[in-house]
């Protein structure tokens, strides 16, 4: 219009709010990306200069009382995010910090305290004068956990209401995807929640693999993803001498034998009947192969209430950059198959199979011939 003049004048960006965060929050159903939601509203809505997320890894037998998790077990600590460059760290072993990414159970009675009365602890200044608050997670979800919050005073009343509501959307949003993604019997991951976690370790593998050799040295060791494979022996013999019942609790004791033999941040899954499949990260095939030796010795040597003695045979694979889900399953399966045809109660590498001429794969198809 003549004769008027129109200035705009540009807002700066809000902070994002309370709502935002929850819909961050919500928005993924990948639960590592769920926990960096949740630290990144913390470090935001509480004005935190540092969250950790600790995670209480038993490191024990299956039935491992709570004085016997204070002996042996280790705070892990998950995802760690410094507020001051936003960098977050999800990963114990690469991540950088001035403490430890991991310590026995009884260094840290405040973090225990909090994480078994699921109460709010003070643990006070550090010598830095920074004033550090334990928060419980939700104890019903796997593995429970421990939110650190590191503030420059000591954490307000609003605050405080802010931090808890936030982890209670967390922890209600976590049930409903345990509801989603969980075997009804074992807990364990079912099925279909496998095929994501599969195919985001193989897009990991491949960048791992094309990064230029400056990189690869920089991030240090590598790790790789295996899948496995367990097939309880004689499954069906259990079910014929004792009943269904019998043999679904031999099913529940072994997927608890599972998360106390392997690392919390192990993927663990029951695919149906009598097999299950974990999906891990190891420096190398003998590192992989310790981890599934463990899982058999501890089967092996727990002494069910009704069953009495059980065995499990293990077949695992390196996961390759482009693999499927089923050509992966397929080549451990194939461990699994020579494992119960020698013997059952062992360990067998598909990688050992083929240098070993025992089994030959095409290259194309990834068909498999055994001999």
């Amino acid at each position: 219009m003549d004769g008027l003049t129109s200035t705009a004048t540009a807002r700066p960006l809000a902070e994002p709010s309370a709502l935002d965060h929850v819909v961050e929050l919500t928005r993924s159903r990948d639960r590592g990306l769920v926990e960096e939601s949740l630290i990144s509203a913390l470090v935001d809505l509480v004005d935190a200069r540092e969250v950790t997320i600790w995670r209480l890894d038993p490191s024990g037998a299956a039935d491992a009382s709570a004085a016997d998790v204070a002996q042996r077990g280790s705070w892990q600590r998950v995802t760690r995010r410094l507020a001051q460059t936003g960098d977050t760290a999800s990963n114990p072993a690469t991540a950088e910090a001035t403490d430890a990414t991991d310590a026995p159970a009884a260094s840290r009675p405040e973090h225990l305290r909090c994480l078994r009365e699921q109460v709010r602890v003070d643990v006070g200044q550090d010598l830095a004068g920074l004033h550090h608050v334990l928060l419980p997670m939700d104890s019903e979800l796997e593995g429970g956990g421990v939110i650190e919050l590191v503030l420059a005073q000591p954490i307000e009343p609003r605050d405080m209401r802010v931090a808890t509501s936030m982890l209670r959307i967390h922890a209600n949003f976590m049930h409903l995807l345990d509801y989603s993604e969980r075997d009804t019997l074992t807990g364990l991951l079912n099925r279909k929640s496998f095929d994501e976690t599969f195919l985001k370790a193989t897009v990991l593998e491949a960048r791992r693999q094309f990064a230029a050799d400056g990189e690869q040295r920089r991030q240090g060791q590598p790790r790789h993803p295996y899948l496995g494979v367990i097939d309880v022996d004689h499954f069906k013999r259990v079910n014929d001498v004792h009943g269904h019942l019998i043999g679904d609790e031999v099913l529940v004791l072994v997927a608890r034998i599972m998360r106390s033999a392997l690392r919390s941040e192990d993927r663990l899954y029951r695919f149906g009947g009598e097999e299950f499949v974990v999906m891990l990260d190891a420096s190398d095939d003998e590192g992989a192969r310790a981890a599934f030796e463990r899982l058999r010795l501890a089967v092996a040597a727990y002494e069910f209430p009704r069953a009495g003695h059980v065995t499990v045979s293990v077949g695992y694979v390196d996961v390759r950059p482009g693999d499927t889900p089923q050509a992966a399953f397929s080549r451990a399966d194939t461990g699994v198959y020579h494992a119960k045809a020698h013997g059952r109660d062992q360990v067998v590498a598909y990688a050992a199979l083929v240098a070993a001429g025992t089994v030959t794969e095409s290259d194309g198809e990834n068909d498999i011939v055994l001999f």
